[in-house]
């Protein structure tokens, strides 16, 4: 059963989330925090499978917060689903970049927060088209050189692969992740999977920190 931290900044609001998180068949909320300083040692003593977290809480934004979790390896952290406010891609970017798995708008309906909590889970992400052509564009000219000697194409952190580019160009046309699939004659979870390694190379290569969608 996966066990879930949660990092929100609204005392209200909290509460009512981890009751219905709690309440789902499958999942276990370990703790709620409102601050990072209070989330590291609770992340740190339960070692939950996902942390659920709002960008920015009650003493400040947690990028530095995902930045040290993402440092210790993807075996070893727990996965990361971030809670917006609105459906933003620029701060939605910002939040990949710092190394979430998957997202949720609050205005959204709370099936579509468990249905991200599974699709975390399951080791899939989401990706919109505006997101998609940026990071395209930010793939179109890599570091080649940089462990080219050493590396393949496909475990080469700085490169996309054949597959990973046909997807985002697919996501960039408007295409939703399961017509992709039917497309492609794969799995639903084929193609998410193959997102999340996206995003993983995406935090991976240190040039993402100049990444933004001003010219999407």
């Amino acid at each position: 059963m996966p066990s879930l931290v949660l990092l929100q900044r609204d005392h209200e609001a909290s509460p009512h989330l981890a009751a219905l998180i709690a309440a789902t068949p499958g999942f276990q909320v370990v703790g709620t925090v409102h601050t990072v300083d209070e989330a590291r040692p609770l992340i740190a003593r339960t070692d939950p499978d996902i942390l659920v977290t709002d960008l920015r809480v009650q003493d400040g934004p947690v990028d530095g917060l995902l930045g040290d979790l993402r440092q210790g390896g993807r075996a070893t952290r727990p996965q990361v689903l971030v809670t917006l406010m609105s459906h933003d891609d620029t701060v939605l970017l910002q939040a990949l970049r710092a190394g979430a798995d998957g997202y949720w708008v609050h205005a959204n309906s709370h099936e579509a927060l468990i249905s991200g909590l599974q699709e975390v889970a399951r080791g899939e992400s989401p990706m919109t088209p505006t997101i998609a052509r940026q990071v395209l564009s930010h793939f179109e000219a890599p570091p080649r050189h940089l462990l080219a000697d050493t590396m393949t194409e496909a475990l080469n952190p700085l490169v996309l692969t054949g597959m990973e580019r046909q997807i985002l160009q697919w996501l960039a046309q408007g295409y939703l992740i399961d017509e992709i699939a039917q497309q492609w004659h794969a799995s639903v979870h084929t193609v998410a999977c193959g997102i999340r390694r996206v995003y993983q190379k995406l935090q991976f290569d240190i040039r993402a920190n100049g990444l933004s969608l001003d010219v999407a």
